[in-house]
């Protein structure tokens, strides 16, 4: 019975210091990436075509 508790114990230690940590999320994507406009300009939309007749 006490093999099994350090067992467990070994396996949640070890499952705790292998999961996500800030550091390794920062790590992942040291490549800044295109965010709000910084990958160009956005033109207007063109102006809607003249009515028919005139506008009439």
């Amino acid at each position: 019975m006490k093999k099994i508790h350090i067992i467990l114990f070994t396996v949640l230690l070890a499952m705790v210091i292998v999961s996500c940590t800030p550091q390794s999320l920062s790590d992942q994507n040291p490549i800044p990436q295109a965010c709000c406009g910084d990958d160009g300009e956005i033109t207007p939309p063109p102006p809607p075509p003249p009515p028919p007749n005139g506008g009439n």
